[in-house]
């Protein structure tokens, strides 16, 4: 927690049989509590803080960070309010009310908030990437960018903030700038596996399915229990025909993750490119037994089904699927889809 000096020189007993300490002291043992999660020892310094000086706006704040730590975000706001009513240029106590915001979902609040501490303390790095999120979350996709850049300009060796800036990127269609931020995070925090993931998924977007595959690997020898990671690898090496390396990484994702509907999807096609058309029969199913929306392993399914000589069963349920093509005489060809729903592959 980023605290301006706000403190008196009072003192309080905080250790019964120690010698007391300054406000200043006592609020710096809290924070160290509060960094090693000692979260009741913490909370406990700032109540007794506030029972010498009931207003004491770094002692506020921080119960308030503590409050929305266990989840009580209103009582979390009114506490940061209450410390900015005493010292509105209190720019960490901004910067934190916009998280609280940030995270029940307040986004023009979070944006208010996030600007607020920026234009009390201008390098405020950290204000500024959070503000990025926030604007990237509401679609204000250009000023989102700009944040980050501003926040990388003033401290350009966060990992997140090249990361999230190479998915907002991702999400603009630009790849090329997407993967020159991905491996600016990775050389930020090269052990941080997701960012090799992100990477992998830029590299595969542009066709470039051997670097991709290298990424995905260092991704999983860092962290083996990414499941969105093992399908993605899965789908690279399908698209390379290596069906059964593909079949092995969609089983690690769903042993990873149940409830993975696209790793069961993507399982069943690489099983029917084997010739494997029961067990690709059973893997749509379970796809469609967690996600019965899925229109894509609906009409793979009844395809396999056709292609096992169940043709009524694999109409019936293709025609719900990609759609079920049919000739009227006076109106000629037409096809009736089904649901519209896509898949992560």
């Amino acid at each position: 927690m980023l605290v301006q000096t706000l403190t008196s020189q009072q003192f309080i007993t905080v250790v019964p049989g120690q010698p007391p300490l300054t406000i200043q002291q006592a609020l710096a043992l809290a924070m160290h509590h509060q960094s090693e999660r000692r979260l009741g020892e913490a909370e406990r310094i700032c109540r007794q803080v506030l029972q010498v000086d009931s207003a004491q706006p770094v002692a506020l704040h921080m119960l308030g960070v503590l409050a929305h730590f266990a989840g009580q975000s209103q009582i979390a706001i009114n506490l940061i309010n209450a410390a900015l009513s005493s010292v509105p240029d209190y720019f960490g106590a901004h910067n934190n009310l916009g998280n609280v915001f940030k995270d029940i979902g307040k986004l023009d609040e979070a944006a208010t908030s996030y600007r607020a501490a920026i234009a009390i303390k201008p390098d405020y790095a950290e204000a500024h990437a959070k503000l990025g999120v926030v604007l990237h979350n509401m679609g204000q996709m250009e000023a989102a960018a700009a944040s980050y850049r501003n926040a990388i300009s003033l401290d350009p060796k966060v990992a997140d903030t090249h990361n999230n800036l190479g998915n907002l990127l991702m999400d603009m269609g630009n790849l090329d700038a997407a993967v020159t931020s991905y491996r600016e995070a990775v050389a930020a925090n090269p052990n941080f596996a997701e960012l090799h993931g992100n990477l992998g998924n830029a590299l595969k977007r542009q066709g470039k399915l051997d670097e991709a595959i290298a990424s995905y690997r260092q991704a999983l020898a860092i962290k083996s229990d990414l499941p969105d990671v093992h399908n993605n690898l899965g789908t690279v090496l399908q698209k390379q025909g290596r069906l059964e390396e593909a079949v092995l990484l969609y089983r690690s994702a769903i042993a990873i993750r149940a409830d993975f509907a696209d790793a069961y999807s993507n399982l069943g096609n690489a099983l029917w490119g084997l010739g494997r058309l029961e067990d690709a029969a059973t893997s749509y199913r379970s796809a469609l037994a967690i996600n019965p929306q899925f229109s894509e392993a609906t009409g793979s399914l009844g395809s396999v089904l056709l292609a096992l000589g169940r043709m009524e069963e694999g109409l019936a349920i293709e025609a719900t699927g990609f759609g079920a093509i049919q000739f009227d005489l006076e109106q000629g060809v037409s096809i009736h889809q089904g649901s519209k729903q896509e898949s992560k592959k």
